[in-house]
């Protein structure tokens, strides 16, 4: 049994719930401070893919030595209690990470729609791939995943046990997202759920594998092919996109209503496919852990 699977020591509930909210408030801090500081390139005359690059470097800089001390502040633990090793993924999870948006963006292409490109300048699709691979893919990938399924997971989990450690960082990340505000009710209670079954398999597959980087690379990937400048599945065309396509249904089940495709119905059947993997995975850990 390793470090991060041992039983861990009770705090008090005022320390999780402080450390929780803390790691939330890094995470915001850290990130502008990376977005700010990468600005200043640009403005100087770098291009804009520059600027993103020195972000997306500086935002996991910037946030992961913050969470150490924060870990030792208020949880008297190091970053690999909470479940942030070293990089090490299992076969199976990094498969999973390609193929879950494959199987979404497959699904959602199988509905009646149109691609409508929008006519982009290289330094455009340039600004455009670096945001959505290093900025919004890798470096938000790593560090939502180390704020909700490492501190926070581990503050809860060692006050009031796993089954609340699972649930409510999930709900709190379906809640960071529904504050970008501008939704109507039907999409608000959609993205809640989305988010917070997206955030219950990312929970378990950092339990499954003791690690929060296969689920901080499942996190990536989906961002780079779901939720940037890649590729835009839904009932409109973004100007800031390679590439779009334009749904004809307006049924918010499957466009995900205003906040997008990744709280479809298609999203949501990956995301409960995933968790199933998961289960079944964590079921089988367990067994062989009875039987050593």
């Amino acid at each position: 049994m390793n470090n991060t699977e041992k039983t861990a020591p009770t705090v008090a509930a005022w320390r999780a719930a402080v450390c929780a909210v803390l790691a939330i408030v890094l995470l915001i801090i850290t990130q502008l401070a990376a977005f700010l500081l990468g600005s200043l390139p640009v403005v100087m005359g770098l291009p804009q893919a520059a600027g993103n690059v020195i972000s997306a470097i500086l935002y996991p800089l910037f946030a992961l030595p913050a969470l150490k001390l924060l870990c030792g502040a208020f949880l008297g633990v190091k970053l690999a209690d909470c479940r942030i090793t070293s990089y090490k993924i299992k076969p199976v999870w990094a498969a999973a990470a390609f193929i879950m948006p494959s199987i979404v963006v497959g699904g959602l292409l199988m509905f009646a729609g149109h691609w409508e490109n929008p006519a982009l300048d290289g330094m455009q699709t340039a600004a455009l791939v670096t945001q959505s691979v290093f900025l919004v893919g890798l470096a938000v990938g790593t560090v939502e995943e180390a704020v909700f399924r490492g501190v926070i997971m581990k503050a809860l989990e060692m006050r009031w046990g796993k089954g609340v450690a699972v649930v409510v960082p999930s709900v709190l990340f379906a809640v960071a997202h529904v504050l970008n505000g501008g939704l109507s009710v039907t999409s608000f209670l959609q993205l809640l759920l989305a988010g917070s079954v997206v955030g219950v398999l990312f929970s378990l597959v950092t339990y499954e594998s003791g690690s929060i980087w296969p689920a901080a690379l499942m996190h990536s990937v989906w961002n780079i092919f779901m939720a940037s400048g890649i590729l835009n599945v839904g009932e409109e065309a973004m100007e800031n996109c390679i590439f779009n396509y334009v749904l004809e249904t307006k049924s918010p089940l499957i466009t995900g209503g205003e906040f997008g495709a990744e709280a479809s119905v298609v999203s949501i059947g990956a995301y409960l496919i995933f968790i199933a993997l998961a289960v079944i995975l964590l079921k089988k850990k367990s067994e062989r852990s009875e039987k050593a």
